[in-house]
């Protein structure tokens, strides 16, 4: 049975472990962001899974981090603004990558010959995976000079923290430039109340967690007008404690269940397990010929007083010898083979002693 138990405990512990190991590496995995100027996110990290969370700016501008107990709130304003030329393919989109919190504003300005303009198409994606384009709340055609050189102006306001992406799609056959100019007027978590901070300035830095608590985290990169974005690597730190003491758990709790069901089996397999015994302890079995089990099943017959005797297994005439014979054809055993021949040597007396049947033949009763 321990086998059995055994092998339903390695059967279900795989399952713990991927559960852990979802934990840790799906929710609280390594992961890699881009995040423009001015840019402020926030990450809600449980400290009963982490214990140190790490940041490595791999363009080395300085982000910092700020630690909270509490959430921060989303109630600072920052203005800032970028104007680049754009040089795009032919049938091409280049992008820039930016994040943005609720009741940010974008507004975006791109300036280009009016033979090409037309061709040339600006938005504002959603997310990194699924696109998403956001409607503009106010778009205007506008003259720059001349009338050779035409701009056109889209406004957007942000309704969800996420990552959005500027995209300039050029439709034309040939290569274009344009300048683009983008002013944004975003929305910023309040740092002051921060309990810790670290910057990467002097190269990676960590934060520990203190257990047991949900702690907030801002990211925060510095104003640098660069549309480019800055690559931000986040590591959290695996307290290892909590996972070996969940696996503990849900061990015990496996092999608690298994002895449950173990002892359930147990009870089966006694009322199942059929009784034996010793060749010693076995009742002596009559034989099973004719209506000799009827007559050791009903007790009730004429020879129900050699049953008194020796429980009916010497002879019914002489008293001293086993039944070792039978006759034909009624089968019955009640004497022995001597007894039995006399009863065959005297030809008025071929008899069955018990049901008074003519009998025609003795046969010897051979038991093992």
């Amino acid at each position: 049975m321990w086998q059995e138990k055994l092998t339903r405990l390695l059967a279900l512990l795989p399952i713990c472990i991927c559960v852990l190991l979802s934990i840790r590496y799906g929710l609280y995995g390594d992961c890699h962001m881009v995040l423009g100027p001015n840019s402020s996110r926030l990450l809600r990290v449980s400290s009963l899974f982490v214990k140190q969370v790490e940041v490595r700016d791999d363009d080395k501008t300085g982000v910092s981090i700020y630690g909270f107990s509490e959430k921060p709130e989303l109630s600072v304003e920052a203005k800032w603004s970028s104007s680049r030329f754009v040089v795009v393919g032919s049938y091409s989109r280049k992008g820039f990558s930016l994040w943005l919190n609720k009741g940010s504003r974008i507004r975006i300005k791109w300036q280009a010959q009016s033979s090409i303009l037309s061709q040339l198409e600006v938005s504002l994606m959603k997310g990194e995976r699924k696109h998403e384009k956001v409607l503009s709340t106010n778009s205007a055609r506008f003259d720059v000079s001349n009338g050779t050189t035409y701009g056109i102006e889209a406004a957007y306001i942000i309704e969800e923290d996420d990552r959005y992406n500027i995209g300039i799609t050029n439709q034309n056959s040939k290569g274009v430039i344009l300048l683009m100019n983008v002013n944004i007027s975003s929305t910023m978590y309040n740092i002051k109340k921060a309990k810790s901070i670290c910057s990467t300035n002097n190269g990676p830095c960590r934060l520990d967690l203190s257990y047991p608590s949900t702690q907030y985290f801002v990211l925060a990169t510095p104003d640098t007008q660069d549309l480019s974005g800055m690559s931000v690597a986040i590591s959290y730190i695996a307290r290892l404690v909590t996972y070996v003491g969940i696996l503990g758990i849900a061990v015990i709790i496996i092999c608690y269940i298994l002895k449950s069901l173990g002892a359930c089996d147990d009870d089966r397999y006694a009322e199942e397990t059929p009784v034996t015994r010793t060749i010693t302890e076995h009742k002596e079995l009559g034989p099973t010929y004719g209506t000799y089990e009827e007559e050791s099943n009903s007790g009730k017959s004429s020879s129900c007083s050699s049953e008194d005797l020796y429980d009916g297994r010497i002879c019914v005439i002489c008293y001293d010898n086993p039944r070792n014979c039978f006759f034909v054809p009624c089968g019955h055993c009640a004497t022995c083979q001597e007894c039995g021949q006399r009863i065959m040597d005297v030809e008025s007396s071929r008899v069955c002693p018990v049901c008074r049947r003519p009998i025609h033949k003795v046969r010897k009763l051979i038991i093992p």
